[in-house]
């Protein structure tokens, strides 16, 4: 049985991943529609393309969440030791 928390944290991995596959696949369609259509660049060409442009953005969507979570975490640890009555 998973943990509520890594429950929690699971889903929110998963929306993420989920409106970065929506956001990657509406990108990669209209970037191969430019190349086929305007730049005739061969069918092998363009695979490869879009193949290492949705790499290189998982990359950058990887390194954006970590940063992300790490602030989220600190302030997280910051926020639980201040009194919520000191306000």
């Amino acid at each position: 049985m998973i943990a509520p928390k890594e429950s929690r944290n699971l889903k929110k991995s998963l929306k993420r991943t989920m409106w970065f596959i929506v956001g990657i696949f509406i990108f990669c369609l209209i970037e191969c529609y430019i190349l086929d259509y305007y730049a005739k660049i061969p069918a092998v060409w363009n695979g490869f393309i879009i193949i290492v442009t949705a790499g290189v953005f998982y990359l950058l969507f990887l390194l954006i969440c970590a940063k992300i979570d790490k602030k989220k975490e600190r302030e997280a640890v910051e926020n639980q030791t201040k009194d919520p009555f000191s306000h």
